[in-house]
Parts: structure tokens; C-alpha cells; sequence
């Protein structure tokens, strides 16, 4: 019994052993940190050289804590310019199980004694604290940051130096050395492995802290030279609750170029957008600006009350791209080529979106390009004017979006250049049944009394 006990535990303990094995310790890095949490977002730029001591290396270990793990709305690493790394995130603890772990591939292998320079990038979302939570309307609004001063790494690091970025707004307090509107930390020199020195930044941060909490939007193609565009938007401002009663005049004096009050914001569209709209369940919302620019068209969007902390609206937005932009064909195979979505304003933060694509009836063998993932619900159908059918529908659902997936989707599918006159035969055979209907009846004679007007006398005869 004493025996079984022990073998039992001895597997335990090597069990332990293996899915506890130590991290990689070939790689001696050098990075440099740039944080930049001035905004609603917090994004992460970090720009490291990796010396290979020992054997060749193929890839390499990043890791997250568990609680910046919950708020990462995307990572991604690269080379150099447009030279991508593949990120994928990896089921392994390397001996420490409070962080998630990422395993992003070489293009090549690092030979020992070899270099390698890399750039890791990503962004967290709600991540930053306001602190307080209730501020008066005159008041700025305040954020708290927590993290580490040094890069925490599963290797060992020769020199470490992290810059964070928090604005032109006041530091109420911090560690490290500030300049203008950065803190330094470091140079450090010679970090062991998951080595990490908390620090915390409070600081004035009136950057805009609103928050889409649910987005809708239609992608309708149309092969007559048309993609109609349209979104229903729920928006929540997530800053500093107000602290009182609102007052209107105390917002028409107020002169601070630097508010948490949010006003007005701008959304980003394509250069060839047309036939723009925005309203709201009252109607058409006319204080709104559109600019067009050669690569761009921004449409400056004033709500019809400013948001303070806990206010929230909601709106419609929509308008029409030419289908020659985006729509492309070889024969009877077409490829639809567009971002999923735009830019609703500068550092957007989508909690919610649910996307749907409405391609032209008869479409068939659809396939989906995806630069990140989604998920994919079950194709639907779509009725309107004429469709006897139906129009296919994809149905995509994303999370915690930001600018980044404002990335071009590609959509695969078969459409017979015949199937566009479906719908005009449909009309002409129509009126023509219309016309023919309209020139019998009118050559009936329904009438009790003779065209000419006589009336035939029968007399009774005895």
C-alpha cells in the first residue's frame, strides 16, 4: 500500500516536472518599451534585439499577465516593414503560471552567435483605471495605470529601458523620470527572467472614453454599381461619471481646449463615399461636417447632446460606395474586398459587432479571407424588392475591436453575369402581362345594351 503511494506521487512529481519545464534561456535580449496610455487604449510598442548564445531558435516566447491577458483586444509582431510574424498563443506555463504566453515564428532561423531584430505590438482596452469615478462638471477626469517598470521576460534581458506616454496633463504621482509628456524607466542592465518591478501612474487624462457597446452593421453589394453601407450604433461614454446636475450654461462658457465632455467625434471613410446620412430615432442630425480629402472622407459628427461620464445615444450612419472600389471579377468568379469596418472615431473601442454581408441573389460557393479571426454564424437569407430566391447573408460577430481591424475581409463567390437580368425580365414580363391583360379586357363587351344603340322588339302573338 506504502509502495503504490509512492509510485503514485513519484509519477505526480514528474508530471509537475514536465508541464512545468523551465523557459528558454538561448535568447539575451535588448528592448526598448514605448507605452502610450494618454488615450482610452493602451498600446504597447515593444522593439527588441534578440542574440542567439546556444542552439538555433525558431521562435519566440512573449508573455502577458493573466489580468492584461483579459483586457488584449489584438497582438502582432513583425520583422521589419510589412514583414509579419506569426502570433499564436501557446498552451505551455514555462514555469510561471501567472502570465498567458505567445509564440511568434521567425521567418528564419537564428543561428547561434546570429542577431535579430523584431517589433512586438499590442494594445490593451479598459485596461486603465478612472480614479475617482465621479468628477464635477468642470473638473478634468483622472486614469490610474498599473504595470511593471521593466519588460517581463522569459528570457534574460542584457538592457531594459520602458518609455510611457501619458499626455500634456498633470502626473499627480509616479516613479521613474519625467520629460514633457513622457516617464522614463531605466536603463536597466542585466534583468533575470519574469523579473517585474510594479509601478503605478496616476495622471490628468481628458482623452474621450467613449465606448461602442453595440454595433450593427450591413454590407449590402449590388452588381449594379453599388455597395450601400450601414450602421446602427449604441455609444456609451465610460470616463468619470458627472457629479451633480449638468448645467448648459456652465458648458457654453466652459473654454478648455481639454475636456472629458465629448462634443463631437470624426469617423473615417472611404474616398469615394457618397450619399451620406446620420440620424437618430427623431430624424435626419444636421450638425454634422463632411470633409473630403484625396484619400479619405471625414464626416466630423456632433450628437445632439455632449456626453459626460455614464450618458450614452445612439444613432444611425450610412452611406454608399461605388461597387468598382472593392468589387472585383474574372469571368463568373467575383471577389469583395472590404473592411469589415471604419473607423468610427480616433481610438475607437468596439465592445460588440455584429456584421452582415449581403451579396446578390443566386451567389454560390462563398469563401471568406479572414486577416484575424471571427466567428461565423449560419448563413441566412435576405429578402427584398423582386427576389424570388432569397440573397445569401454572412453573419460575422467580433469582439473588442479597435482600429486595427479596420483590415480589408475578402470575399470568394460565383455569380452568373445572366442572373443580373433576373430581375429587369421579371419587371418587363410584368408590365407586359399587365399591358396584354389591359388590351383583352378592353376588347371584351361587358355592357346588357348593344354598342349600336337598337333594341329588338319581340311582340306576343296570340
Amino acid at each position: 500500500m506504502r509502495s503504490g503511494i509512492c509510485l503514485i506521487a513519484l509519477i505526480s512529481a514528474v508530471i509537475i516536472a514536465t508541464s512545468a519545464k523551465p523557459p528558454p534561456s538561448d535568447l539575451l535580449l535588448t528592448v526598448s518599451r514605448n507605452i502610450d496610455i494618454s488615450t482610452q487604449l493602451s498600446k504597447y510598442v515593444l522593439n527588441i534585439n534578440a542574440k542567439n548564445k546556444g542552439n538555433d531558435v525558431t521562435y519566440f516566447i512573449h508573455p502577458i499577465s493573466k489580468e492584461q491577458n483579459l483586457h488584449l483586444s489584438y497582438i502582432t509582431a513583425n520583422e521589419g516593414k510589412g514583414k509579419k510574424l506569426h502570433v499564436s498563443k501557446v498552451e505551455d506555463s514555462f514555469g510561471n503560471s501567472d502570465y498567458i504566453y505567445y509564440k511568434i515564428e521567425f521567418l528564419s532561423t537564428l543561428k547561434k552567435d546570429s542577431s535579430l531584430d523584431f517589433q512586438v505590438e499590442y494594445v490593451l482596452s479598459e485596461y486603465l483605471k478612472i480614479y475617482p469615478t465621479e468628477i464635477a462638471q468642470s473638473e478634468s477626469q483622472f486614469t490610474l495605470w498599473e504595470g511593471s517598470s521593466n519588460y517581463v521576460s522569459v528570457y534574460p534581458i542584457e538592457s531594459d529601458k520602458s518609455t510611457v506616454k501619458i499626455g500634456h496633463g498633470k502626473a499627480l504621482s509616479h516613479t521613474g523620470t519625467k520629460s514633457g509628456d513622457k516617464i522614463q524607466y531605466g536603463p536597466t542592465k542585466n534583468v533575470a527572467p519574469f523579473t517585474s518591478t510594479k509601478v503605478s501612474i496616476h495622471y490628468e487624462n481628458n482623452a474621450p472614453f467613449i465606448v461602442v457597446t453595440n454595433l450593427e452593421r450591413i454590407i449590402e453589394v449590388s452588381h449594379w454599381g453599388n455597395i450601400a453601407i450601414e450602421d446602427q450604433v449604441e455609444i456609451v461614454h465610460k470616463g468619470a461619471k458627472l457629479k451633480g446636475s449638468f448645467s448648459r450654461l456652465d458648458f457654453q462658457v466652459d473654454r478648455r481646449t481639454n475636456s472629458p465632455i465629448v462634443k463631437s467625434f470624426k469617423a473615417t471613410l472611404p474616398a469615394q463615399a457618397r450619399d451620406i446620412y446620420y440620424r437618430d430615432q427623431i430624424g435626419n442630425i444636421s450638425t454634422s461636417m463632411v470633409r473630403g480629402y484625396d484619400n479619405r472622407v471625414e464626416v466630423d459628427m456632433r450628437p445632439r447632446f455632449p456626453l459626460l461620464g455614464g450618458w450614452r445615444t445612439n444613432y444611425i450612419f450610412g452611406y454608399n460606395v461605388p461597387s468598382s472600389e472593392f468589387l472585383y471579377s474574372s469571368g463568373s468568379s467575383f471577389a469583395l474586398k472590404i473592411p469589415l469596418i471604419h473607423p468610427l472615431y480616433d481610438n475607437m473601442l468596439i465592445e460588440k459587432a455584429q456584421i452582415k454581408i449581403i451579396l446578390p441573389e443566386t451567389s454560390h460557393n462563398i469563401k471568406i479571407v479572414k486577416p484575424y479571426s471571427v466567428s461565423q454564424l449560419p448563413d441566412s437569407l435576405h429578402f427584398t424588392y423582386l427576389d424570388i430566391v432569397g440573397r445569401p447573408v454572412i453573419t460575422l460577430e467580433k469582439n473588442n475591436l479597435v482600429e486595427y481591424h479596420s483590415q480589408p475581409f475578402t470575399i470568394y463567390y460565383e455569380f452568373t453575369s445572366m442572373s443580373m437580368f433576373r430581375e429587369p425580365i421579371l419587371v418587363i414580363g410584368a408590365l407586359m402581362l399587365i399591358y396584354c391583360i389591359f388590351i383583352v379586357f378592353n376588347r371584351l363587351d361587358f355592357s346588357i345594351v348593344p354598342k349600336d344603340g337598337n333594341i329588338v322588339a319581340h311582340s306576343k302573338t296570340d
